[in-house]
C-alpha cells in the first residue's frame, strides 16, 4: 500500500510539472493581465511614496522563497522614457520584500531592450546563462519573471530573450525560448 501510494505521489508530482511548464509555454499574443491581487501587491511596497506626477508605478515579479511561485511587487520611480528597461533594472535588483527572492542570476547585466511590433527584444550578458542554478525551476523561474513583467506594459505582448544580442534555444537546457514568448499567469501566486 505505501509503495502503491508513493508512485501515485510521484506520477501527480510530475503531472504538476508538465503542467507549470504548459503553463509557462502558453502562447496567447492578444492576453495582457493585469495581477488579480495587484492591492497585495501595492501593499508590499507600502513603504514606497505612491506615485504622482514625478512618478510612475512599475509591477516587476519576484520569487517565492521556496521557489514555486512569482510574486507582484510595485515599485514607485520617477517618470522617465524608458519604463520597460527601468522595470527590467528592477528586476536585476534584490526585492523590497524580505519574503521574495530575486531570480536573476548574479553579475547578470541588461544591455538592451527595444520594442517592434508589440514584441519586447531584451538582451541580456551571458552570465544569465553562466551563473544561473541550472535546473529547470531556477530557468522557468527566469523566463517567467522577465516575460511577466515586461508584459506589464499594454504595447508588450510577447518577449524575446537574447543573450550577447543573440537568439538562444534556452538558457539551461530546460525550456525553449527561441521565440517570442507570452506571458504566464499560472506561475503568479495570487496571495501571499
Amino acid at each position: 500500500m505505501m509503495a502503491h501510494t508513493r508512485k501515485l505521489l510521484l506520477l501527480l508530482l510530475m503531472v504538476l510539472a508538465l503542467l507549470v511548464t504548459a503553463c509557462a509555454n502558453e502562447k496567447t499574443p492578444d492576453m495582457v493581465k493585469q495581477p488579480e491581487n495587484a492591492n497585495a501587491a501595492e501593499q508590499q511596497s507600502a513603504d514606497k511614496p505612491p506615485a504622482g506626477q514625478g512618478s510612475m508605478r512599475l509591477t516587476v515579479y519576484f520569487a517565492t522563497q521556496d521557489a514555486m511561485n512569482l510574486v507582484p511587487e510595485v515599485h514607485a520611480v520617477e517618470k522617465n522614457d524608458h519604463p520597460a528597461k527601468t522595470a527590467m533594472e528592477l528586476l536585476l535588483a534584490e526585492p523590497s520584500s524580505k519574503q521574495l527572492v530575486r531570480v536573476l542570476p548574479t553579475g547578470t547585466k541588461l544591455k538592451s531592450l527595444a520594442v517592434r511590433d508589440h514584441v519586447a527584444y531584451v538582451d541580456f550578458t551571458d552570465k544569465i546563462i553562466k551563473n544561473n542554478g541550472g535546473g529547470s525551476a531556477t530557468e522557468m523561474l527566469i523566463v517567467a519573471s522577465i516575460v511577466n513583467t515586461l508584459t506589464e506594459f499594454p504595447d508588450i505582448h510577447k518577449v524575446q530573450i537574447l543573450v550577447e544580442g543573440k537568439t538562444v534555444e534556452t538558457l539551461s537546457g530546460h525550456m525553449s525560448i527561441g521565440q517570442p514568448l507570452s506571458r504566464s499567469e499560472g506561475i503568479i501566486k495570487k496571495n501571499m
